[in-house]
């Protein structure tokens, strides 16, 4: 007997995962169904699983859910649980992809909702301070890539400031295949995969790398008239300033 009557699609042309997902979901008696990605979905609200990429290109099709061969069981878990259409949101889930242009992908219960690319640290931080308020959910948690460690810690010190639950994950493992400026593919496998959880704090520091790029930041910004000091670009790299309030310091 089977548990479920409704079936979950794997829509997905990665041979390799497709197998190994549909041995998952057999394995705990679940209706499935395989179909290519180019397959339309025989229900507008159709739940199916494909990999990290196919999901991002696909995001308003149906429910998906991103898989990846080693989040597997989290797949699995986020699609009987979308399956059993709960009323209310038990796990809302925040990928950020770290960086001066912060990429973001939010789930609720593994379903992937939308992506997001913004332009700052502060438009990242007024981003999730948005969806958080206006969403309704069990349990909030925001996964970040451990790459650009000045960006990253400033997003983690504003999260934890306000009581919210952050792990970091191996950047590593989010940029496999990704072509550039691409982060929202990366953000997406950033809230797939568990991550190490932040208890404490960051010491914020700056690098010399990221203060010449603030510097050339602020001549596009001021069209060649301006280039901030080191010290200004220091305060802004720390979110002491923002750019344009820097530059008008000049």
């Amino acid at each position: 007997m089977e548990l479920l009557v409704q079936r979950i699609l794997v829509r997905t042309d990665d041979f390799q995962l497709a197998y190994r997902i549909m041995q998952l979901f057999r394995t705990r008696k679940i209706n499935v169904e395989q179909y290519s990605i180019d397959q339309p979905l025989p229900e507008k609200d159709s739940i199916w699983v494909g990999s990290i990429d196919e999901v991002a290109n696909n995001s308003s099709d149906g429910r998906p859910i991103a898989a990846d061969l080693e989040s597997l069981d989290i797949a699995v878990e986020a699609a009987i649980f979308a399956l059993k259409g709960a009323s209310q949101t038990h796990r809302f889930i925040l990928g950020i992809d770290t960086g001066p242009r912060p990429g973001l992908a939010w789930f609720t219960d593994g379903v992937l909702i939308d992506t997001k690319q913004t332009e700052s640290v502060e438009e990242c931080i007024e981003t999730i301070d948005s969806l958080i308020q206006h969403h309704e959910f069990e349990h909030l948690l925001l996964r970040m890539g451990k790459g650009s460690p000045s960006h990253r810690n400033r997003l983690a010190n504003a999260m934890l400031a306000r009581g919210y639950a952050v792990e970091l994950v191996n950047e590593q493992k989010t940029s496999r295949g990704v072509k550039r400026n691409q982060h929202g593919v990366s953000a997406i496998r950033i809230a797939t995969l568990s991550g190490e959880r932040v208890w404490e704090p960051f010491e914020l520091q700056t690098t010399e790398g990221e203060i010449r790029e603030i510097q050339r930041r602020s001549r596009i910004k001021s069209q060649g008239r301006i280039t901030i000091s080191s010290e200004l670009a220091r305060q802004v790299a720390l979110g002491e300033l923002t750019l344009l309030e820097a530059i008008n310091l000049i």
